[in-house]
């Protein structure tokens, strides 16, 4: 029989689920289908094939393995943005507990430019060679403040971030290398007079941020959170937003990290509160990498040495980091460090996961209103909760649990669900798929079809 060429798309199909029944990929269906995104409509008819296959992606070119000098058959592999060592072990056809006993990692954390053993070729019996420790960051000589009000150490310590500016139509562009965890160097471009309906400062500027660090879920746990918590979480921090990403153009002054922390304290001020958390449970990144430039942090606010070592506090000292480019050096060199990184999961834990997760259910079941004192006794499954924290970041807690108590009243009344107690068994995949259904916000569909198609379990 004849491979079916096309498919239409019934009620539950997702872009990951298609791929699946036809031996394909997500990213071979929605190229050969035009698609942008993995949104899907029910009744759409969907082309699996072209000249009689299905059409696979072009390979990905992946860094060369470097045999090392000794020529003993081994194999290296230095690390690059965006690497994760299950992704580096099945590039490798090796498994993820191969590679850390190799090279003696006790965590899943990588660093740029790190040398990975990936071991003996086949038929060899070569002894594992000791791990290859990367360089660490080179720190800049800090002598104290000058008694006379100048700043000596901390000006040259911001010197090491000087940038090159690139002058654009209308715009500017500034470019900035950055010596990141492990000695390897990033270069970030940032821009001026961003045109969005949010700028207010438009020599603020934007940067999106590369470093997409993968935290083991053992450190996640650490700030606190179960272990099904910290797999929803692990993914959210992950396909968010980038761990070193930076805005100074709109209300928030200076906004941080994967979900943007703000710093101005008319949204919040919640990057004064990642900060003291870096302080406090990072101290020696803090100092080597902050307290360097003179950004410190006082009664849970920041502080920061101007040009003639008096101390700003609080939205003056955002002003002055706005508005000088050397400072954002010390904010992209941060998202590249481990314990750093960490203390963004634990205050998006606390401002926006416990909230979320704890959230006051009022539903109406069998024409009775009755109330949950947690969502997370409704759902709790490894997706849907992945989903709760994505929607709880992006749209605020409140309005993650309208939107989950609408649906939850909705699936109930369909599977005649009319009790409290008969909750917990609801279909959480049906939950998710009537939010999807019932909103027409792109970033909510998005979040639930990455989600969706990472085939996360709903059970």
């Amino acid at each position: 029989m004849p491979k079916p060429t096309t498919y239409r798309v019934v009620a539950g199909d997702t872009l990951f689920k298609i791929a699946r029944q036809f031996n394909t990929t997500v990213d071979a269906l929605k190229k050969i289908n035009g698609l942008t995104s993995n949104n899907l409509s029910i009744g759409q008819t969907l082309k699996l094939a072209a000249s009689g296959g299905v059409t696979a992606p072009p390979p990905v070119a992946t860094p060369p393995v470097t045999p090392p000098a000794n020529n003993s058959g081994n194999a290296t592999y230095r690390v690059v943005a965006g690497d994760t060592l299950s992704k580096i072990a099945r590039q490798f056809k090796t498994t993820v507990d191969a590679l850390k006993k190799r090279n003696g990692l006790t965590s899943n954390n990588l660093s740029i430019g790190q040398v990975l053993q990936l071991g003996a070729s086949a038929g060899t019996s070569t002894p594992p060679l000791p791990p290859v420790q990367p360089l660490p960051p080179t720190p800049l000589p800090t002598p104290p403040i000058n008694p006379g009000g100048g700043t000596f150490g901390v000006e040259a310590a911001r010197a090491e971030f000087v940038p090159e500016i690139i002058f654009e139509t209308g715009f500017q562009r500034f470019l900035l290398r950055v010596r990141v965890n492990g000695g390897a160097v990033v270069t970030a471009i940032l821009r001026d007079h961003v045109n969005s309906i949010h700028t207010i400062f438009p020599n603020g500027l934007m940067y999106g941020g590369q470093s997409q660090m993968e935290l083991d879920t053992d450190t996640i746990q650490s700030v606190g959170v179960t272990p099904q918590v910290a797999k929803a979480l692990q993914f959210v921090s992950i396909h968010e937003g980038k761990f070193d990403a930076i805005n100074s153009y709109d209300r928030g002054i200076f906004s941080y990290g994967f979900i943007q922390f703000a710093g101005a304290s008319a949204v919040g001020a919640s990057l004064n509160r990642v900060m003291a958390s870096m302080e406090l449970n990072a101290p020696e990144a803090f100092n080597r990498i902050f307290k360097r430039v003179g950004i410190d942090t006082e009664a849970g606010m920041v502080t920061v040495l101007d040009h003639t070592g008096n101390k700003l506090r609080g939205d003056d000292a955002w002003l002055f980091v706005q508005r000088d480019v050397r400072l954002y050096g010390a904010f992209i060199q941060a998202g590249f460090e481990p314990s750093l990184v960490r203390e963004q999961i634990r205050m998006a834990n606390d401002l926006y996961v416990q909230p979320a997760l704890n959230f006051k259910l009022n539903l109406i079941l069998g024409g009775i209103r009755i109330s949950i004192p947690r969502l997370v006794d409704v759902i709790n499954s490894e997706a849907a909760l992945t989903v709760v924290i994505a929607i709880a970041i992006n749209q605020g807690v409140g309005g993650m649990g309208r939107l989950f108590a609408t649906a939850i009243n909705n699936v109930a009344a369909q599977s005649n669900i009319d009790t409290g107690q008969k909750l917990p068994g609801i279909n959480e995949l049906a939950v998710i798929q009537d939010i999807a259904a019932n909103t027409t916000d792109e970033r909510i569909i998005n979040r639930i079809n990455g989600v969706l198609n990472a085939g996360l379990s709903f059970v």
